[in-house]
């Protein structure tokens, strides 16, 4: 990233983050007074005798002074965070900044888990293994000469889904979680997304995390270093079953009772935002919040307003300094205005009461406002007259559509009138069929300005053989998927589907044009040997598909 692109975007950072504190909310905060102790490799014995190895830097003291525990633990390996800077592409990089933590009298515990960097053992990545060595390692550094006892987790990506995975065990010593761009079901948030493998994805992003432990200066001799043949897993497990939850790991929300501040993206629903809103949501925490923020994954945890939100958060619960955070209202949205602009607003819940949920019925009506897309058609607030029918391939033809962005059937409304707000879960309800056994769909509620610019709100992935329901924890504006069987179809058979459009919040302005896009495809994820032949959508009569939007009045 160049220098004048950085400074950019965090002129937008600062610009979108400016509400979340006053200087006075910073004043009775920890100030920097400590320099640092750096110790490199320290031992940590875990249940089965395993040696974990930890990097520690902890504040300089000639007394007997404790202090709290910031801790992180992934397949990192925290040697490369002496080398590596703190944007994209180096994504390894997730931690907090020793320095500015150390300082404010914080410990920061960095944990090579089994089988990576200096750990030595068989690596099994996001696992019961793995949560276990995390539990064993909070108990380990509350006990330290150098501890207060209270023990609190920090990071990103891999270090907030880590974070879900321990807090679900419940260690003595873990006294609170900021899970961090997260997500907390690995099934669903992220390898199989609405029961399509991320290809993708883990193809490139596994290859790198070998890389980074195989080929680089700061590698270990550890001969099973990432041996684990984690694609050949999780392709074994294509369905949800016990071994997501018993080999691997994922949030046992009923069992997170730790307070929590989870903090999510809305530009994260690629990965990590479901896990975000559900780790709120069901959490069986008494004192937990929810923050959504815009910008790069790692950009609003690095700056300045990110670190202060974080700081209140652990001075409040880690050295029982009275922040004002607990005060206020529990949500805290950044509301869009386009992907980099955002107002920030408290809500007292999540969803929002006030919510009127609306919908938006597809129409083979032609738009005429997309001319690259196979159908331009039209979404409208009444439902069709008469049933009609969108067919389109989804073939070779539409993974090269996917790859060149282009949309295969669009719905778009008329220019607006007012300002709308869409802010909440959203339900696509369809018909369909397909000439084989089954079909992909992939949904994208995107803002269409006057110009014919588009951005992206979220998106909603099903693979229709998944489209079973669990009757529990579905709702009318959110179904939830069982993954537990495959109910493939017959050619031709027609059949109503439920997608998930996962969670947003855009204000959609006066002229613009809210779009639904329903593509066959988006050229990562797998591609089946089923998505051969024609797909077809059935819209008006008695199979009125239409998108359940979450319209959010004015306060």
């Amino acid at each position: 990233m160049s220098t004048r692109s950085r400074a950019q975007l965090c002129a937008v950072l600062l610009v979108s983050f400016a509400p979340l504190m006053t200087m006075a909310q910073t004043e009775n905060l920890s100030q920097p007074q400590y320099d640092v102790i750096f110790e490199q490799d320290v031992p940590i014995r875990v249940r089965d005798g395993t040696v974990l190895r930890a990097d520690v830097y902890r504040p300089a003291t000639e007394d007997d002074e404790t202090f709290p525990v910031l801790m992180s633990l992934s397949a990192y390996q925290k040697a490369l965070d002496r080398f590596l800077p703190h944007y994209p592409p180096f994504t390894h990089v997730e931690r907090p900044e020793p320095e500015w933590w150390t300082a404010r009298g914080y410990v920061l515990v960095f944990v090579d888990s089994r089988g990576t960097g200096t750990s030595p053992g068989q690596s099994d990545i996001w696992s019961m293994q793995e949560a276990r060595d995390y539990y064993d390692a909070i108990e380990w550094s509350a006990v330290q000469s150098w501890s207060s006892g209270k023990v609190g987790l920090i990071g990103v990506s891999y270090y907030a889904i880590t974070q879900w995975n321990v807090a679900s065990l419940q260690p003595p010593s873990l006294t609170t979680i900021i899970p961090w761009e997260g997500w907390a079901d690995m099934y669903r948030d992220s390898v199989f997304h609405g029961g399509v493998f991320n290809q993708g994805f883990y193809g490139r992003w596994w290859l790198d995390v070998r890389g980074k432990q195989l080929l680089e200066n700061t590698r270990a001799d550890n001969s099973a270093a990432l041996s684990e043949d984690l694609i050949y897993n999780f392709m074994a497990h294509h369905m949800d079953s016990s071994w997501w939850d018993q080999v691997k790991s994922r949030a046992q929300f009923d069992q997170i009772t730790v307070p929590l501040y989870s903090s999510g993206n809305w530009g994260g629903w690629n990965h990590h935002m479901r896990g975000n809103i559900d780790g709120y949501v069901r959490s069986a925490s008494e004192n937990k919040k929810l923050q959504m923020h815009i910008g790069g994954h790692v950009d609003a945890f690095y700056s300045d307003e990110g670190k202060f939100e974080m700081l209140r958060w652990y001075e409040h619960w880690l050295k029982d300094i009275d922040t004002g955070i607990m005060d206020e209202p529990p949500v805290k949205l950044c509301v869009r205005r386009s992907v980099s602009e955002c107002d920030w607003r408290f809500e007292d819940e999540w969803p929002l009461e006030r919510t009127e949920y609306t919908r938006y019925y597809l129409n083979t009506d032609r738009a005429g406002v997309v001319a690259d897309a196979v159908h331009d058609a039209t979404l409208t607030r009444e439902p069709p007259d008469s049933g009609g029918e969108l067919t389109y391939a989804s073939g070779p033809e539409a993974y090269s559509r996917a790859n060149r962005g282009l949309p295969t059937a669009t719905f778009v409304t008329e220019p607006l009138e007012e300002d709308v707000e869409i802010t909440g879960h959203i339900n696509l309800v369809m018909w369909v069929s397909s000439e084989t056994d089954d079909m992909d769909v992939f949904a994208y509620l995107r803002k269409m300005s006057p110009d014919g610019t588009v951005e992206t709100a979220t998106r909603g992935i099903l693979q229709v053989s998944h489209r079973k329901l669990d009757p529990e924890l579905s709702t009318p504006y959110r179904p939830y998927h069982t993954h537990d069987e495959e109910q493939k179809l017959t050619p031709g058979e027609i059949v109503p589907i439920e997608v998930e459009i996962w969670a947003t919040s855009m204000i959609f302005e006066a002229g613009d044009r809210i779009r639904l896009d329903v593509n066959a495809h988006d050229g990562q994820h797998y591609f089946a040997a089923y998505n051969l032949q024609n797909n077809t959508i059935y819209t008006g009569g008695d199979r009125a598909s239409y998108v359940l939007l979450p319209i959010v009045p004015a306060k």
